[in-house]
């Protein structure tokens, strides 16, 4: 029988602890919190950044050329770019992979940015993996407190990648809210899980607890072995709240491999 750790693939790249421009509560912790709890559970696959074409794929000239101002921060955003790709390669290659990426991106619109997003690294991952026929359709989960906007944006009207916001204030009904989420989509080639932590109990949403984020994991496995090949994977978002971000990703981690053996 199969364990978590033959499955599972974490991607990093150490300058994720790079201090750059942001918000005072998207810092470096947020991954080192991460890293102290999965860093020895797992391999560790290192990513290449992405390139400017592929932001261009979700991205305008002038939201990357804006981006190209501050160097430090847009190299960090380019390999947070990358993991995402990275991580969609290793979920079609048969593995359960979870990016510990930072800057975050679903706030990352076409032209404009906001809320510590710099690009849209799920989006970009995916149009990536579309432009190179590796996938047609694709199906994006996005658990964070916040509303996925750019997401949503980059991917509206377009019935092959539906974009499921998960918005529910009590934890019952969060997990409903997924179950029939994921009931209202068809087969499709990959899962991507847009893995915020700031609806945890003890973060700003007040809302989900550690047991409720296996949950979560459990159902989009679930989604993935039965209409998706079995291909999953999910990127960092938001989540503050660090003495319990690693458990936490963790236990996503755990639900999305519960289907293995």
């Amino acid at each position: 029988m199969k364990k978590l750790s033959d499955v599972v693939r974490l991607v990093y790249h150490q300058s994720y602890l790079i201090d750059y421009p942001t918000a005072s509560c998207e810092t470096p912790e947020r991954i080192q919190s991460i890293m102290k709890v999965l860093g020895g559970m797992f391999p560790i696959v290192e990513p290449d950044p992405c390139s400017e074409s592929d932001i261009l794929l979700c991205h305008s000239e002038g939201l990357l050329a804006m981006e190209k101002q501050d160097p430090v921060r847009y190299d960090v955003a380019k390999l947070a770019a990358g993991g995402a790709i990275t991580a969609a390669d290793l979920a079609l290659d048969g593995t359960i992979a979870f990016g510990m990426i930072r800057p975050p991106g679903h706030h990352a619109n076409p032209d404009h940015n906001w809320g510590f997003c710099f690009f849209n690294n799920m989006a970009i991952a995916i149009r990536k993996m579309q432009k190179e026929k590796r996938i047609q359709k694709a199906v994006i989960l996005d658990i964070d407190l916040h509303f996925g906007d750019g997401t949503d944006t980059i991917f509206k009207g377009d019935t092959n990648v539906p974009v499921l916001n998960i918005q529910s204030s009590n934890p019952g009904d969060f997990i409903r809210e997924t179950e029939a989420a994921l009931s209202s989509v068809g087969d499709t080639d990959i899962i991507g899980i847009s893995a915020g932590f700031d609806q945890y109990e003890k973060d700003w949403g007040g809302n989900l607890s550690t047991g409720d984020y296996r949950r979560i994991g459990a159902l989009a496995g679930d989604f993935a072995a039965q209409h998706a090949g079995g291909k999953i994977f999910a990127i960092l978002e938001g989540g503050y709240y660090l003495p319990d971000l690693g458990t936490n990703a963790h236990a996503l981690i755990e639900g999305m491999g519960e289907h293995i053996g």
